[in-house]
C-alpha cells in the first residue's frame, strides 16, 4: 500500500508492513514509536531502520539523523490505529467481537462464548489459551497480545471467514491500550478480586473505567450486578446490562443447586424463567455461565437455543476441573484468598456427609497476615487439610508450617513438601465418596523453585496417575 494512502502529503512509496517492534525484520515498514512502561519506541529507533523500517511516526523532538523519512504526530497510538484500519483495510467490519475482562473468571466466560459461537458460526479465540480458529491453536507468551498483534490476527481471522472472536484483557491490559482498534460488539466485566495481586499493584478501578469510557454506545456492556465493582463502573456507560442473584439483574439467577454432579439454576429474564443444567463445577460457574449467556443473547442469539447448545460446555484445563467420573476431585489455579475460599466452600457444599480434604499451595514469601487468612479459611471448610510447595524449597515449606500452626486452632495440618506426594496422599486417604481439592497450581506445568522454574507434570497428571495406582491396588485385593 502506498504511503500517501495513509498519510497526507507523504511520498508513493510502498509499505510492506507495519510495526512496533524494532528488532524485527521490516522490509519497507512503518516503525511506530510507542511509549510503553518499560520501553520507549523512540529509543530505537536506529534499530528499526536497520531493520528495513522506512518510515518512523514519533512523538517526541528528534534528530532525524538517519536516514528515513520522519512522520511526527501528537499521538503515536492513535495515529497507529487509523493507519492499522486503512492497512487492514476496516478489520472490524462483518465480524463480531467480544472482550472480556475481570480479576478472574474472564478465561472461562471467553471460552464459554467461544464454544457456543462455534456450534452456530466460526469463532476465533485471543487470549491466556493461546490464539484459536478453524482448527488451529497457536501458544502465545502473552495473556493479551500488542496493538498491532490484535488487528493483524483479527485481519487474518476475518479473511480466514471466522465469524467472531473473543478476546480476553486483563486491566493493565486495557490501561496499556493493547485492545486499541478493536471495536467490541460486546464488552463483559465478570468481577473484581480486591485481594488480588492485580489489584493491589495498580489504579485498578480507574484502569478500568478509562478503557469503558472509550467504548462506542452501540457496544453491549455486561456488569455481574452482586460484584462491588458494579457500583464503581454503572456511570460509565449509558445502558448495561446485569447478571446476578440481585432482584434487580436484567438476567436474575435463582434456585442454585451446586453438586459434585454439576451445577444446576435459573435464569429469569423479562419475566420469563429458564432453567440450565451443566456438569460445570461450582458457584463460580453459575456466574461464568450466566455471563456468556445474557452476552451472547444481548448479541441476537436466542435464549432457548444458547443455553441449550451451551449445556454441555466443559471447563478451563484447570479451573474447577473434576478429574475422574468416580472419585471427586477438583484442580483448581487460585491463589488469592477469595478464590481458595470459593473452592474450599465449594467442597464442603457437595461433601454432604463425608470428608473435605484439602491440597492447598503454600509460599515462602507468604505474609503472616496472608497465611493467617488462609488457615481460617481452610479451618472453616475442610476436614483434612494438607500443606505442600508451590514456590517454595522443602526447608521453607518445613518453616512455613511452624508458622501455619500458629493460626490453626482445631485442626490437624499434614505437611508434605513435594507436591506429587502430597496429591498421592490425599488420594490414598479420600473414601469413595469424599471431596478433595487440589488448590494452586491448575494446568500448569511448573514448579517455580530455587533458582528458576522446575519442569512439573501438572497436578491433573498425577491425580489421574494415583487414582489408577489405587484402582489398581483395590482390584488386585477383590
Amino acid at each position: 500500500m502506498l504511503l500517501s494512502r495513509l498519510f497526507a502529503g507523504a511520498p508513493d512509496i510502498e509499505i510492506e508492513q507495519l510495526s512496533i517492534d524494532s528488532r524485527t525484520s521490516m522490509k519497507n515498514a512503518i516503525f511506530f514509536c510507542l511509549d510503553g512502561i518499560k520501553y520507549d519506541g523512540h529509543d530505537y529507533i536506529e534499530e528499526a531502520i536497520n531493520n528495513g523500517a522506512k518510515v518512523i511516526v514519533y512523538s517526541k523532538p528528534q534528530e532525524n539523523k538517519f536516514n528515513a523519512i520522519y512522520i511526527k504526530v501528537s499521538n503515536v497510538n492513535n495515529v497507529l490505529v487509523k493507519v492499522a484500519d486503512i492497512f487492514y483495510m476496516n478489520p472490524n467490519e462483518g465480524i463480531s467481537k467480544y472482550i472480556v475482562s475481570g480479576n478472574y473468571g474472564r478465561c472461562s466466560v471467553a471460552s464459554f462464548i467461544n464454544h457456543y459461537l462455534n456450534k452456530v458460526s466460526n469463532c476465533g479465540y485471543i487470549g491466556i489459551l493461546g490464539i484459536k480458529y478453524n482448527g488451529l491453536e497457536l501458544n502465545s507468551s502473552f495473556d493479551t497480545l500488542n496493538i498491532l498483534d490484535n488487528l493483524k490476527l483479527l485481519d487474518t481471522m476475518k479473511k480466514n471467514e471466522v465469524k467472531a472472536v473473543t478476546f480476553e484483557a486483563n486491566a493493565i491490559s486495557l490501561n496499556l491500550r493493547k485492545l486499541d482498534g478493536i471495536k467490541p460488539d460486546c464488552f463483559i466485566y465478570t468481577c473484581t478480586n480486591r485481594n488480588s495481586s492485580e489489584f493491589q499493584s495498580i489504579d485498578y478501578y480507574n484502569y478500568i473505567r478509562r478503557y469503558l469510557y472509550t467504548l462506542e454506545n452501540t457496544t453491549k456492556v455486561i456488569f455481574n450486578v452482586d460484584d462491588d465493582s458494579y457500583n464503581e463502573f454503572e456511570d460509565c456507560v449509558e445502558n448495561c446490562v446485569t447478571y446476578g442473584t440481585s432482584t434487580v439483574a436484567d438476567y436474575q439467577i435463582r434456585d442454585i443447586s451446586v453438586t459434585s454432579k454439576g451445577i444446576s439454576f435459573k435464569i429469569i429474564h423479562e419475566e420469563v424463567s429458564y432453567n440450565v443444567r451443566s456438569s460445570l463445577q461450582g458457584r463460580v460457574n453459575v456466574y461464568n455461565l450466566t455471563a456468556a449467556i445474557a452476552a451472547l443473547h444481548q448479541t441476537g442469539y436466542q435464549l432457548e437455543d444458547i443455553i441449550e447448545k451451551i449445556s454441555d460446555v466443559e471447563c478451563v484445563d484447570g479451573v474447577m476441573e473434576k478429574v475422574d467420573d468416580e472419585y471427586n476431585i477438583i484442580v483448581d489455579d487460585a491463589y488469592d484468598t477469595n478464590s481458595i475460599e470459593e473452592v474450599c466452600e465449594y467442597a464442603a457444599t457437595v461433601k454432604q456427609k463425608n470428608k473435605a480434604i484439602g491440597v492447598i499451595s503454600i509460599n515462602h514469601t507468604d505474609t503472616d497476615k496472608r497465611l493467617e487468612k488462609i488457615m481460617a479459611i481452610l479451618e472453616k471448610y475442610l476436614d483434612i487439610i494438607i500443606l505442600t510447595e508451590n514456590e517454595s524449597l522443602e526447608s521453607e515449606v518445613m518453616e512455613i508450617l511452624n508458622r501455619c500452626n500458629r493460626y490453626i486452632k482445631t485442626k490437624r495440618v499434614i505437611c508434605i513438601p513435594l507436591r506429587s506426594y502430597a496429591i498421592e496422599n490425599a488420594v490414598e486417604i479420600m473414601n469413595k465418596n469424599d471431596t478433595v481439592i487440589i488448590v494452586g497450581k491448575g494446568n500448569e506445568r511448573f514448579l517455580s523453585m530455587g533458582l528458576g522454574k522446575e519442569f512439573y507434570y501438572g497436578d491433573k497428571h498425577y491425580t489421574k496417575k494415583f487414582i489408577e495406582k489405587r484402582r489398581s491396588e483395590e482390584n488386585e485385593t477383590v
